[in-house]
């Protein structure tokens, strides 16, 4: 309808996952690196995980684009079938002819047909979008295709996508032996305001804008607001309000028209709230604001202002360990603990009322922390539970429901900040429960980064190699050289964090090896 008005060749703002549309934000970015890099190295199992409309199926698609001719590919956009029709839905998207109703006959198919494009050096990858939606008995006939393999290769990749409850029903233990195969592991996050802005402005290149439709900044603002960063909900305000705009013949979209989008668009989203009129602060006013809160920061306690010390306990042997709260001396600030009353006996459903919903929340507690944005980089890491104390805290860690910021972890106990600021203790069993396997860990990219591989010898690597050691990764006593067991170590230590699996030091792995070496001083 407005497209002509605009001058626009499309409507830039369409739901369809289109990868003609594809915003390669760093999270995005990542995500296709990671599964690009899985299926070039027949790596099996690839997990992919992320909001509802965060761009998840656009990146599927966008990879089947790219692919060399010698990959051969199946998407299966529908996994809500039995065993047995998945495996004809697999076959028949391999261009196999499914003319069997037998399990046995089907799979004697697809091997026959994964062992013939092996031998003609081709690669095969199958890829199932909504896995949250698939049952027990379909995720372990998924498993058993992962058994079709040479003694050296994987005939079969398979990437899982889905939402966050697929990486948290899998870390179930009757989904161990699936969970246990999954190589690569990466959670697209919301986009960020700048994220935004660029986002909505390549939508409008691609369309065919050439600069005539312009958004205010605090329109731009008032969109993240509301969509949280996620595309799909992007896309619909900034398309409602291409629409009003045109109703009024203007190609400057204010922040009065994306308000009155947004006020058409609250009925669809069950859970947003109405913008305040906060919103509409002037910058200076935001500036002062911001600087408020540093310089208040540096005068006081580093979490002062953060209340209840909640501690979750389940059993009175838990409650009897916990340490009794502290009085300040004299000449001693307030500490947490006298902020408020300690909670024993909580149940995890008042836990769970903790968590904040919104990514940009989580963003803002973090920034009002001292060293809580250390640098504009992030790292998007997969760290199991019993490894959490090795990471830079703060951190901003994925729940079931929301996030939370992770200030301390130990074996027994996870600290983190929730809603209203409150800081919370938990035991490790039920932080897992709720854990979905994903934690943002702010830091600074260095200007030059020494990449440690192979064949490198030195101090550094002899560092390297005690941090290694102290994780139990490594199989040799340090010795200075770089060499297979190093390689192999570095590779274990990635695992456990999520990173990528390449057995090669870069800046990330340095980070996280550079964090643990300064706890063991």
């Amino acid at each position: 309808m407005f497209e002509q008005f605009f001058g626009l060749s499309e409507n830039p703002f369409n739901v369809t996952p289109d990868p003609k549309f594809l915003f390669l934000s760093k999270a995005h970015d990542e995500a296709l690196s990671y599964l690009r890099y899985g299926i070039e190295q027949r790596k099996g199992f690839i997990m992919i995980t992320g909001e509802v409309g965060a761009g998840k199926t656009t990146i599927c698609r966008a990879l089947l684009s790219s692919l060399p001719r010698t990959v051969r590919t199946a998407l299966i956009l529908n996994p809500a079938l039995s065993d047995v029709e998945l495996l004809q839905a697999i076959n028949q998207d391999f261009g196999i002819t499914a003319s069997h109703s037998s399990k046995k006959a089907l799979l004697d198919e697809l091997y026959e047909f994964l062992i013939n494009a092996f031998v003609g050096g081709e690669n095969a990858v199958l890829i199932i979008d909504e896995c949250q939606n698939l049952c027990p008995d379909v995720l372990e006939q998924i498993r058993m295709l992962s058994n079709l393999e040479t003694e050296k290769e994987k005939l079969l990749q398979i990437v899982l996508v889905g939402q966050p409850e697929l990486a948290k029903m899998l870390s179930s233990p009757a989904m161990k032996q699936i969970d246990d195969r999954i190589v690569l592991r990466y959670h697209i996050w919301p986009l960020k305001l700048w994220d935004t802005r660029s986002y909505i402005n390549h939508r409008l290149i691609i369309s065919g804008s050439h600069g005539e439709i312009t958004f205010t900044p605090l329109a731009y603002r008032l969109i993240y607001r509301y969509s949280h960063g996620i595309p799909r909900r992007i896309n619909a305000v900034a398309e409602r309000s291409l629409l009003i705009a045109y109703l009024r013949s203007s190609r400057r979209i204010t922040a009065r028209i994306v308000m009155g989008a947004i006020r058409e668009l609250e009925g669809n989203y069950a859970h947003r709230r109405r913008l305040r009129p906060a919103l509409l602060i002037p910058a200076f006013a935001i500036v002062a604001l911001v600087a408020g809160i540093f310089l208040w920061n540096g005068m006081s306690h580093p979490v002062q202002e953060f209340s209840n010390l909640m501690t979750v306990a389940n059993t009175p042997e838990v409650e009897a360990s916990l340490p009794p709260p502290s009085r300040p001396g004299p000449d001693e600030g307030m500490n947490v603990q006298e902020a408020a009353p300690v909670l024993h006996e909580a149940p995890v459903r008042d836990f769970r009322a903790w968590i904040m919903k919104d990514y940009q929340a989580a963003i803002e507690v973090l920034m009002q922390l001292p060293e809580g944005i250390v640098g504009p980089d992030d790292m998007n890491l997969h760290p199991q539970p019993a490894f959490m104390k090795y990471l830079p805290m703060p951190a901003i860690v994925s729940m079931d429901g929301g996030y939370m910021v992770m200030l301390k972890a130990d074996p027994a106990f996870v600290q983190v900040v929730g809603r209203d600021k409150a800081v919370i203790e938990i035991p490790m069993a039920e932080f897992t429960r709720l854990y979905r396997w994903n934690v943002m860990v702010p830091y600074a990219k260095p200007l030059h980064t020494t990449i440690f591989q192979l064949n490198a010898a030195g101090d550094k690597v002899e560092e390297i190699q005690q941090v290694l050691a102290h994780m139990g990764v490594l199989d040799i006593e340090p010795n200075g050289v770089y060499g297979i067991e190093t390689a192999k170590g570095v590779e274990r230590f990635q695992e456990i964090f999520g990173l990528r699996r390449d057995g090669i030091v870069g800046h990330e792995t340095m980070v996280l090896i550079r964090s643990i070496r300064e706890a063991m001083l």
